[in-house]
């Protein structure tokens, strides 16, 4: 029997930030967004050599074009580092992954509507969008810090600097609890209508009983119902259809 594969469930946690931390997110996810936008172009400009690698080898790789180090100190971007002052480098590699993924997409649609499969004869070409809504991946322990369920510390820009806040948790489903799920880097969600995380889980289903049989029952129009038992393979190994008239007469009066 095979081994179940895992699942990926997302759950929404609210947050209650106060308007100063309304102010710092909201900071937060703008300047995440330029860096986006500006990894997308350096990104695109280098995809010849970029586009091969895995992800584990394209971060480094784009680190090297762009992020200034006492052992690398020529890079071919030096504008980066200047634009955003002491950006963390957990949002940086998040950012990278983001923009590697958008270009890449352009890249494989683009050349698919230059092969002709398109929807259309007459279908424009895919543009590459660098200004989309992304919102910042949040890394244990360098991007947030929980304090049990009811409060997590987050790394936020004031505009100038990168400081530590606080926020409550106000809502939040049952997910975590499972032992067997694994929570996976949320991302910080805000906007002017609301401000949550979307916490990520890896989920590992119940194993089904290989010898288990299932009955299911579908309420029909024709019938007033139909009953299978179906194998584990998928054999049916008995069917009924449940069709009474004067159950029927009565439903239709």
């Amino acid at each position: 029997m095979k081994t179940p594969t895992k699942v990926i469930r997302t759950d929404k946690w609210k947050l209650n930030p106060s308007p100063g931390q309304k102010i710092l997110f909201s900071e937060t996810v703008k300047v995440y967004r330029q860096a986006c936008r500006y990894l997308v172009g350096i990104i695109y400009t280098h995809w010849s050599e970029l586009g091969g690698l895995t992800a584990v080898q394209l971060t480094p790789a784009v680190e090297k074009l762009m992020h200034k180090t006492a052992k690398r100190p020529n890079i071919k971007y030096p504008q980066f580092n200047k634009a955003f002052y002491k950006f963390p480098s957990y949002y940086r590699r998040a950012a990278i992954a983001f923009a590697a993924g958008q270009v890449s997409s352009y890249v494989t649609r683009y050349r698919e509507w230059q092969s002709g499969s398109r929807k259309r004869k007459d279908s424009k070409p895919p543009r590459l969008n660098a200004d989309t809504g992304c919102y910042p991946a949040l890394y244990k322990g360098q991007c947030y810090k929980l304090h049990g369920f009811d409060q997590i510390e987050i790394k936020a820009f004031n505009g100038k600097d990168w400081v530590w806040t606080t926020v409550q948790i106000t809502g939040l489903r049952e997910r975590h609890k499972i032992a067997t799920n694994k929570m996976m880097s949320p991302s910080l969600i805000f906007n002017v209508r609301y401000c949550h995380l979307s916490v990520p889980f890896t989920c590992k289903p119940e194993k089904r009983q290989p010898l288990a049989n299932i009955t299911a029952v579908d309420l029909g129009i024709n019938t007033t119902a139909t009953v299978a038992v179906v194998t584990h393979s998928g054999t049916v190994i008995h069917r009924d259809f449940i069709h009474l008239g004067r159950d029927i007469d009565r439903r239709d009066k």
